[in-house]
């Protein structure tokens, strides 16, 4: 066998961890996430089914290892470093997936997702989070975003993309 005939395993991992992404992708902005299962999942992706759980334990999973996109802008601005525009622009996207964007931020996918943000956050504030730990500094601002965009989501607390993305990015005025 040739050098050329051996794939390197990084990457097949990592296009079988794309083709998965790209699958939940497709199947969030077509279907309500919780009519999306696992079965279904791995057969949009093309992958097989024990290749899928050397990588993910199921549907939530692949949700969580995909969200950065969506998370990055939201992390910086609660770190204070975050730019407003920026954080429209993920603001105007959840808007126009709204009834997507709902179903991701209530339970029992909320917890999950306020951890990813959280650890996001901790990592932009480092040390000089302040006198508490960073891990609750990065919590509390987690948790506190993502009531904020389950409100505003919810139309309980209508306002711009732009004001909420000020709101959130802690720009006054």
């Amino acid at each position: 066998m040739t050098t050329a005939a051996v794939e390197d395993p990084d990457r097949r991992k990592a296009r079988t961890r794309q083709a998965v992404a790209a699958a939940m992708t497709r199947l969030i902005f077509t279907r309500r996430y919780g009519d999306i299962r696992t079965a279904e999942l791995i057969e949009v992706a093309g992958v097989g089914r024990s290749t899928f759980y050397e990588h993910f334990r199921g549907k939530d999973d692949v949700l969580v290892a995909i969200i950065d996109p969506l998370f990055t802008p939201l992390a910086d601005a609660a770190a204070g470093r975050g730019g407003v525009m920026a954080v429209q622009a993920i603001l105007s996207h959840v808007w126009e997936q709204r009834a997507a964007a709902r179903q991701l931020f209530e339970p029992p996918l909320a917890g999950r997702l306020q951890r990813k943000l959280a650890a996001m956050i901790e990592a932009r504030l480092g040390p000089d989070a302040g006198p508490a730990p960073a891990a609750l500094v990065a919590t509390g601002l987690a948790a506190s975003t993502l009531a904020t965009l389950r409100s505003w989501l919810a139309g309980e607390t209508p306002c711009s993309s732009l004001d909420l993305a000020r709101h959130l990015a802690g720009v006054k005025g």
